[in-house]
């Protein structure tokens, strides 16, 4: 079922007579397209594999590649299956005897000793965004992680008060672990390689969940001829249901999907505005990336946003997406 693919040595800081704690990471986020959750994952990733307090093993599902930043002492197993089967059958075995980490949402049901994380209480709170399979396996894990005692980490105290609400147990249980903007602001920014605005732009970051938002939004800014650029686009059509179309002229509207770090960071260097229209996040990542590289943000005011954007910001309520256009021309 699975290989090693790399040989481990022991932490470079380590000594024979000192006491680690054997790690092993869920890496099955290494095989999704790149989201906050799968930045938080990263970004905690990075500085767990350089801790010499932690011997740490590194799984993979058949379709992720190794990252470039892991360390040549950090050892990798890599199963044969994937997705689902590979968290829910392949996983337990490979980090058998260490605590298991997920740092990505879902955890395997089987597994008592590990770290799990909830981002938010979206699938309680905005049912209708994803599938009903999806929705239905996502209240199961989270109830069932909860059942067996696992730590579970979150991104804000929003999202632990409302995982506590949605599944009716204590606040404590639930550990903060907030998002950051560092891995931005130390980029050299980068032009994307395609025909987009020079400056000034509206810019959307985020997918086309229902709970995001963006329809509105776009047909006002479509209509009020301001360029925009929305990265990120469509969500899997197996997580999210009835995703949003694309929406506007294609001489005001460009959709960049796939963009690099460096990319993102020109994009938000030279954006006139982030507009962030969500009706929910748990934390709300661009806004804080926006605001560490200097773009001036729009966002709804709604959920945790108000709180993370501070007052700095522009705050339009969500269900009124026509003063967007004015709001940007006045920030």
């Amino acid at each position: 079922m699975t290989q090693v693919s790399r040989q481990a040595t022991a932490p470079p800081t380590a000594t024979p007579t000192a006491t680690l704690t054997r790690v092993a990471l869920n890496g099955k986020w290494l095989a999704q397209r790149r989201t906050g959750t799968q930045r938080f994952a990263e970004e905690i990733a990075r500085r767990l594999v350089l801790d010499p307090r932690l011997d740490v093993l590194l799984c993979l599902p058949q379709d992720a590649a190794v990252p470039d930043w892991l360390p040549a002492t950090v050892p990798v197993r890599r199963s044969r299956l994937r997705g689902v089967a590979f968290e829910q059958v392949a996983l337990p075995q490979l980090a058998r005897g260490r605590l298991l980490v997920s740092l990505a949402g879902p955890a395997p049901v089987v597994v008592g000793h590990q770290v799990a994380t909830f981002h938010d209480a979206t699938p309680f709170r905005f049912p209708a965004t994803y599938t009903r399979a999806f929705g239905a396996w996502h209240h199961s894990i989270y109830r069932v992680g909860l059942s067996a005692g696992l730590a579970i980490l979150t991104v804000s105290e929003f999202s632990a008060v409302e995982l506590a609400t949605v599944l009716h147990r204590p606040r404590e249980l639930f550990h903060v672990v907030g998002n950051g903007s560092e891995h931005l602001s130390a980029l050299t920014p980068m032009r994307p390689d395609s025909d987009l605005p020079q400056e000034g732009f509206v810019l959307v970051v985020g997918t086309l969940a229902l709970h995001k938002n963006l329809p509105g939004v776009l047909r006002a800014v479509a209509d009020a001829r301001l360029p925009t650029v929305v990265v990120g686009a469509r969500g899997p059509a197996r997580v999210f249901s009835g995703a949003s179309p694309t929406v506007g002229d294609d001489d005001v509207i460009t959709y960049a999907a796939h963009l690099t770090d460096a990319e993102l960071a020109w994009l938000y260097r030279h954006a006139g505005a982030l507009v962030f229209p969500s009706r929910y996040e748990g934390f709300g990542l661009p806004v804080v990336e926006a605001q560490a590289l200097g773009c001036p943000v729009v966002a709804a005011r709604a959920a945790r946003l108000p709180e993370v954007a501070g007052p700095g910001a522009i705050l339009v309520d969500p269900d009124r997406p026509q003063d967007v256009p004015a709001l940007v021309r006045e920030r």
